[in-house]
């Protein structure tokens, strides 16, 4: 084959293009994306022989439909920039994944992903069906991404970052439509099988027999081949992967009753199992509908949040006023906001007066006073006056986006026991199919009249959909419960952790405080320094540093001005001013004399001045360790502070377990020494100064707001300024845990009861797929249930 033509379709390559595909260790040209992924599919799939086996292919034959080249158009700069985010040298975009039905999807979209070149990674949450991928530029684009996804049979959506589209209900409409016919159809044979029923009891025309039959297999049709068509393209793309999925028994069920009922009506043999055929369609496409809808709910949260930004703002520019979309806002322009209408944007309060309404971001009912000179969060209620605001930040960079952009990571975290679930769900299907062949057969010789329909039951009633739905259908209900008391989950092994952990470490200084320290007094300890010139000082060095102490000894206005600033986590901070090196900080970091509490300043090893920094208690944070007490967890307290400062906040909040002057490494040494003797230790501090504590605990919780959260990574963000949601973190883990091992109880159980049963031949088909509908919907509903816990 030549060069100039696709490897794989034959058709005339693009000069300009630079498809190629790696087959048995040659680089093949190929003309388009769409044959790059059919073609990488065929190779990872182990059918390279089809190329050496094949003809020449006439040009065009094998290429994908139009609709799937068509995905090229993602990889302009336009379209990647609308719904992918990233930087130069990668991208990353969410992307909904349309007919997805079981774990065996998420293993085949995650493993074909990984094989394409370019893509970094690709995560996959089977509850919202939404794929997180990223990819190099250099490599791929966004339309090869979704080219992949098309050839494998799925329907992808690429998702804008700050989109409140809702593919989700595209879905929805399709399944309601199976679901109306699977209805209509089952009622019609129903009604036909009664006729047939009573003909077996009292006598019928051969004649009306043939008619009913042939009536039942027209309104049968249309029920397999367009309700029951998902479940067929699942198995098949299970089939494909090597890797079996949930639906590949029920598929081999309903095509097996079907092909049965049709043979027997050309033959006139003794019975027809329509009947049986649209009953299991029926109930497993209700089932299936009613799990989606409950999965779609996990998303709600976020397009809560993407719904609460004004479409248009009015922009001011002079005496000029106009309306344009917000999206077109950048960074200085100037906006009018009037009563009731929401902040676009993240910005600064410019002119006028008012207060708004933080509930949606912050979980905080009481209505905040603004003004000028005050910080706007987008998202936030404007209630009282007209104002005007300076734009700061905009879409995904807001505080807003910020929260919607974690939520999102958040539904990818996937804990260890959805993961085992999902490795072993191939094999439950599998041992499925051998039990039904081994029933099968025992009854073809028992009683070979009986082997067709008890395989049916056997084939229905084991199918492991509540066992699959048992883990991640809870998880996912945690972690929407949790996101809607403010808490992100960033790691999904977070939760277990939660669940069974016995101690919770707390970070001082704003983490149980408020985090707005002020300067109670300030003792000279120079005479040749007045205490305005120590504040400059102490201001000016402060400016690079980012604990909430540094926020006491912030000035309005400072003429001095602190180079080679340099900070020592947990000691302090240093820098050059008018050629002199000043330290701020602990007493042993400046070099003084001795340590009297407080916060030193001084050059060359003297101590100049002594600050006495104050800072409030969170209102709730003695509320918050003593229902951790409630629950059975101990509490400690550890900090870089003084003796004297820390042990007067331990006494007040009840905490006997404390440590002061403690260093980033002794803080983590101290985690160290308890996870050496068998506890899971959990860590809530400052997402920013607590970094390496935070991630060396078994899970920790970052308090942060605003732009802090960007740049926190613990595994779990308190977004507000409270400490309750970590206590009732808690209680919500262990309820979930609670309701897994329930979910998993109730599928292993029933599975274990109706599989003798149906292999003894005592469940008909009908009863087979009732029972089966019923146990994932029993399943899926209990976990919904997790979305109730933790209210007050």
């Amino acid at each position: 084959m030549s060069h100039s033509a696709c490897f794989h379709c034959a058709l005339p390559v693009d000069p300009r293009d630079t498809y190629f595909v790696d087959i048995d260790g040659q680089q093949q040209p190929v003309c388009c994306p769409g044959c790059k992924a059919v073609a990488e599919l065929i190779r990872d799939t182990g059918m390279s022989n089809y190329y050496a086996l094949r003809e020449t292919p006439e040009p065009g034959v094998g290429r994908p439909a139009d609709d799937a080249a068509e995905w090229q158009i993602y990889d302009s700069a336009d379209m990647t920039a609308a719904f992918a985010e990233g930087d130069d040298a990668t991208a990353e975009a969410t992307i909904y994944v349309g007919g997805m039905y079981c774990a065996a999807c998420s293993w085949l979209i995650e493993t074909s992903m990984a094989r394409v070149a370019g893509v970094e990674s690709a995560d996959i949450n089977p509850v919202t069906h939404r794929l997180r991928v990223r990819w190099r530029r250099d490599e791929v684009g966004l339309g090869g991404v979704l080219a992949t996804l098309a050839n494998l049979g799925y329907d992808p959506q690429p998702l804008a970052p700050e989109s409140a589209a809702r593919p989700e209900l595209l879905e929805q409409r399709a399944a309601l439509k199976r679901l109306l016919v699977a209805s209509l159809g089952m009622m019609q044979v129903m009604m036909f099988a009664i006729g047939l029923y009573a003909g077996d009891f009292q006598g019928m025309e051969p004649s009306m027999q043939r008619f009913l039959r042939w009536v039942s297999f027209a309104v049968t049709t249309p029920v397999v081949f367009y309700s029951a068509r998902p479940f067929f393209t699942s198995a098949w793309r299970g089939l494909l992967a090597r890797s079996p999925g949930m639906d590949l028994p029920v598929s081999i069920a309903v095509g097996s009753a079907y092909a049965g009922s049709i043979y027997a009506t050309l033959t006139n043999a003794t019975a027809v199992w329509y009947d049986s055929v649209v009953m299991f369609v029926f109930f497993l496409t209700l089932g299936r509908f009613l799990e989606m809808r409950a999965r779609h709910r996990s998303i709600d949260r976020s397009v809560a949040l993407s719904n609460v930004l004004p479409n248009t703002v009015t922009l001011v520019d002079g005496d000029d006023r106009r309306t344009i979309p917000s999206n077109q806002l950048v960074a200085g322009n100037v906006v009018l906001v009037r009563p009731g209408e929401s902040i676009p944007a993240d910005g600064v309060l410019v002119d006028g007066n008012t207060s708004v309404d933080e509930a949606l971001l912050t979980g905080e009912a009481t209505p905040k006073a603004k003004a000028p000179g005050d910080e706007l969060v987008a998202g936030s209620i404007n209630l009282d006056g007209v104002i005007r605001m300076q734009v700061e930040t905009t879409g995904a960079d807001t505080t807003l986006g910020t929260i919607s952009r974690l939520s999102e990571r958040a539904r990818y975290a996937r804990p260890a026991y959805v993961q085992l679930a999902d490795r072993v769900a191939s094999y439950i299907v599998i041992a499925i199919l051998v039990v039904a062949a081994v029933v099968g057969t025992y009854w073809a010789i028992a009683a070979p009249d009986r082997a067709f329909v008890i395989t049916l039951s056997v084939l229905v009633v084991t199918c492991p959909c509540a066992l699959a739905l048992a883990t991640p259908a809870a998880f996912a209900a945690a972690g929407t419960r949790l996101a809607q008391l403010r808490l992100l989950v960033t790691n999904g092994n977070a939760i277990e952790v939660l669940a069974r952990t016995r101690r919770i470490l707390f970070d001082k200084t704003g983490t149980v405080t408020q985090g707005s320290p002020a300067i109670d007094s300030i003792e000279i300890l120079d005479e040749g320094y007045a205490e305005q010139e120590v504040r400059q000082v102490a201001a000016a060095l402060e400016t690079v540093s980012t604990h909430p102490i540094a926020r006491a000894f912030a000035l309005p206005q400072n003429d001095r001005v602190a180079t080679d600033q340099q900070v020592a986590v947990g000691r302090g901070v240093a820098g050059t001013i008018a050629g002199q090196e000043w330290r701020l900080g602990r007493a042993d970091y400046v070099g003084a004399d001795t340590d009297e509490g407080g916060i030193y300043l001084g050059f060359d090893g003297q101590a100049v001045a002594r600050f006495q920094v104050s800072d409030q208690l969170r209102e709730d944070s003695a509320k918050t360790i003593e229902r951790l007490g409630e629950l059975g967890l101990a509490s400690g307290l550890i900090s870089g502070d003084s003796v004297a400062a820390v042990e007067q906040t331990a006494v007040r909040l009840g905490i006997a377990d404390y440590h002061a002057d403690c260093s980033p490494e002794q803080k983590l040494d101290l985690i160290r020494s308890l996870q050496d003797s068998g506890e899971a230790v959990v860590m809530v501090g400052d997402g920013i100064n607590d970094a390496p504590v935070l991630a060396g605990a078994d899970a920790s919780i970052a308090l942060a707001h605003g732009a802090e959260l960007a740049q926190t990574s613990a595994d779990i963000l308190l977004v507000g300024n409270t400490l309750m949601p970590v206590a009732t973190a808690v209680d919500i883990a262990r309820g979930t845990l609670r309701v897994v091992r329930q979910n998993l109880a109730w599928a292993i159980g029933y599975n274990s009861l109706a599989l003798p049963l149906a292999a003894l031949g005592y469940v008909p088909p009908w009863a087979a797929a009732i029972g089966m509908s019923a146990s994932s919907l029993i399943v899926v509903l209990n976990a919904l249930r997790i979305n109730r816990f933790g209210a007050s």
